[in-house]
């Protein structure tokens, strides 16, 4: 059994029901499942109706109560809390290995981390971090090869 939410519901539901969706979405595990088995052998139950504000926490109490196989992450809405395998850790890590970003996405990226977006914005770094880092400054070694030392 798969536990999840929608807002609008139908949405969410006619989802599964399209094929750009069922190939695009193939790295979800119930997504899989219905590729692999095909949607005849799913069936849909709608558990509980709720308002749009209460909808992530109504999924967490049928998470919680019902335990599924197909709920690979213990927290409604988010991620957090989900672990990575050390497999597809590796996996992802060579599969970002000499990726680089395009310019227009690094200027995207930029413009989207300046001033009130900025995670240290209206922040002042402490006298104590300031001496770290002048010591961690003072002692680079500045060379045009790496690992040569001057």
């Amino acid at each position: 059994m798969y536990v999840g939410s929608g807002d609008p519901l139908y949405l969410r539901i006619s989802d599964y029901y399209q094929p750009w969706y069922l190939e695009s979405k193939n790295n979800l595990y119930i997504v899989r499942s219905l590729n692999k088995y095909s949607m005849n052998n799913f069936n849909l139950h709608i558990l509980e109706y709720s308002d749009s504000e209460n909808v992530i926490m109504c999924e967490q109490k049928w998470i919680d109560l019902i335990k599924s196989e197909y709920n690979t992450n213990p927290i409604a809405g988010s991620t957090k809390g989900y672990k990575h395998s050390p497999e597809a850790i590796e996996i992802m890590r060579v599969l970002a290995t000499g990726r680089k970003h395009t310019d227009e996405v690094r200027d995207l990226m930029s413009k989207n981390r300046r001033g009130i977006n900025n995670a240290f914005y209206n922040k002042k770094y402490t006298a104590e971090t300031i001496d770290k880092f002048r010591i961690i400054a003072s002692n680079r070694n500045y060379t045009s090869v790496k690992g040569l030392e001057v």
